[in-house]
């Protein structure tokens, strides 16, 4: 970095979680790395001895770290939006159908959404992959982050799928970060679990970082029903698509409960969490697990109903010591016209409008937060040192978000309020 061209973009402001604040403000930026950031007269100062630093004005807009998307399922950036008919398994097997049908297909939709991501935005994600070479593509396309090898298996068919993940795992060549993620507890055995720990624990061949992991867990009422007795829409759906068996039976126990164990020997990332009781909050923080809410998505499947005393547990969470970061979840459950459907800024926004959280908040869970729940057992290498922040020597991944300098109110008070989209501005070439 010490020998590259140095370029100084100027914003009407600059921000990121890790206290950098600036109004006007600039970010310097080296080999793809940040080199300073701050008030313009401070950063300029920094790398005025450079020679041949260019400068960028970049007018009336807030600059900032690109944001984390720590629960996406790029493979289903095809199918686009579509209407919820009010009953989970039916949706889940719409999907299903409608989702890519080869891997050929589902990697060429990872292309896809791995892109759109970038535009809106986004620069590292946790991705739910159907194959090593959908990881390789993610990676390939300059989006940081970790791609989680979804596994299925539950009663008879738990050994074949131990089977299957051990093999798909080793097929991974070490590009990119890897994660492995049960599906669900509807959907996945004890022992898979089990063996997915027990696999990133181990690592394999090339692996050369560490190994993430990932589930959904407690996202709806019928998964609590079906891991506490055994019964509800969920054995139905497993009966109808042949993967129900005498030997799968209801533990009477909370999914949280029941994984609790597993969730000790490593740090796991774990995907909604609608539908916990309070005595888990204390769980979930003791094994180190982060939570990925996608607030969007929450109220798309009608999990958010306050009238009823529905709600998200994310504020107890922060507050009990859980790492709670920002997802989408899927392009199918954004709304239609969406301005950016796989960014992050829209779950922001949508918290911000819905529930008055703070905006400092807001972007420590949409950049740190999400970060440190990606990262895991140091699946990120040492990339994740700084990384979603403005800090000297961390990849620049920069987007600008327009603001109106002339008013007063906190310029990412304003982002959050307006609707105008994130731009990329530099980084699409770093590899986290």
């Amino acid at each position: 970095m010490r020998g590259s061209a140095v370029v100084v973009y100027r914003a009407a402001a600059v921000r990121d979680a890790a206290g950098c604040c600036a109004r006007p403000g600039a970010v310097a930026v080296a080999g793809g790395r940040v080199v300073a950031a701050g008030e313009v007269g401070a950063v300029c100062g920094e790398v005025g001895e450079r020679s041949g630093a260019g400068q960028v004005d970049l007018g009336e807009c807030l600059l900032m770290p690109a944001l984390v998307n720590a629960h996406a399922h790029l493979g289903l950036s095809a199918v686009g939006p579509r209407a919820y008919g009010g009953a989970f398994t039916g949706w889940l097997r719409e999907v299903m159908e409608l989702g890519p049908r080869t891997r050929e297909a589902e990697r060429a939709a990872v292309r896809r959404g791995a892109v759109m991501s970038i535009e809106h935005g986004v620069g590292w994600i946790g991705d739910i992959a159907g194959s090593v070479g959908a990881a390789a593509d993610r990676a390939e396309s300059g989006l940081g982050g970790v791609s989680y090898l979804e596994c299925f298996g539950i009663g008879l068919h738990e050994a074949e799928a131990v089977e299957r993940l051990t093999r798909d795992f080793s097929e991974g060549d070490g590009e990119g970060s890897i994660g492995l993620q049960p599906h669900a507890p509807y959907s996945c055995g004890l022992g898979l679990y089990r063996e997915a720990a027990g696999l990133a624990a181990r690592g394999v061949g090339a692996c050369a970082r560490g190994v993430g992991l990932c589930t959904h867990l407690a996202e709806t009422t019928e998964e609590v029903r079906f891991v506490r007795d055994g019964d509800g829409p969920f054995a139905e759906m497993l009966r109808a698509i042949g993967r129900w068996d005498q030997t799968i039976r209801g533990t009477g126990q909370h999914p949280v409960d029941w994984l609790a164990p597993v969730l000790a020997e490593r740090r796991w990332l774990l995907a909604h969490c609608n539908y916990i009781e309070g005595s888990h909050i204390g769980v979930l923080a003791g094994c180190g697990a982060s939570v990925v809410y996608c607030p969007v998505a929450s109220d798309y499947f009608g999990h958010h109903r306050p009238d009823e005393g529905v709600r998200h547990r994310y504020r107890e969470m922060i507050e009990g010591g859980v790492n709670v970061c920002l997802g989408t979840d899927s392009v199918v459950c954004q709304p239609v016209g969406a301005v950016q459907p796989l960014g992050v800024l829209g779950a922001m926004r949508h918290l911000y409008r819905r529930d008055g959280v703070s905006p400092e908040l807001l972007l420590r869970m949409a950049t740190v937060n999400g970060i440190a729940g990606l990262a895991g057992e140091g699946v990120l290498g040492p990339e994740a040192a700084g990384a979603a922040t403005l800090g000297a020597g961390v990849p620049a991944r920069l987007i600008a978000v327009g603001i109106d300098a002339g008013d007063s109110a906190d310029p990412l008070e304003q982002v959050l309020i307006n609707n105008e989209p994130a731009r990329l501005v530099t980084g699409v070439d770093c590899h986290a």
